[in-house]
C-alpha cells in the first residue's frame, strides 16, 4: 500500500510503503515488513541516542494506542515512554530517508 505524505500530487511525490492502521493517510506502520531482529537492533541503537538531554512534553494519544504501546514496551522490557521516543525518532529517520 502506498500512502501519500502530503503535498502536491505529481509524478515526483514521495510515497511511503506501510500497512495503514487508522483512517488518516498518515496513520501507517513504517515497520511493516521489518523483522523483529531488525526492529530490536534499531530499538537498542535508539536507546543509546535517547540518553541525550530531554524536555518533558504533554501529548494526547488514543487510549487504545497508548495501551498497545505499553503492552509492546512491557514485552520488550523497556519503559513505554522510551519506546515512544524510539518509535518517533526511527519513524522520522525513515521518513527523511524516503
Amino acid at each position: 500500500m502506498h500512502i501519500s505524505l502530503g503535498g502536491a500530487a505529481d509524478d515526483n511525490e514521495e510515497a511511503f510503503v506501510g500497512k495503514q492502521f487508522g483512517p488518516e493517510p498518515h496513520q501507517f506502520d513504517p515497520y511493516d515488513g521489518m523483522t523483529d531482529r531488525k526492529f530490536e537492533t534499531e530499538v537498542l541503537a535508539a536507546l543509546d541516542a535517547a540518553k541525550q538531554r530531554q524536555k518533558a512534553i504533554s501529548i494526547k494519544l488514543p487510549e487504545a494506542l497508548l495501551e498497545r504501546t505499553r503492552e509492546e514496551a512491557k514485552r520488550r522490557g523497556v519503559p513505554y515512554q522510551t519506546l515512544i521516543k524510539i518509535l518517533l525518532e526511527r519513524s522520522l529517520d525513515r521518513l527523511g530517508a524516503a
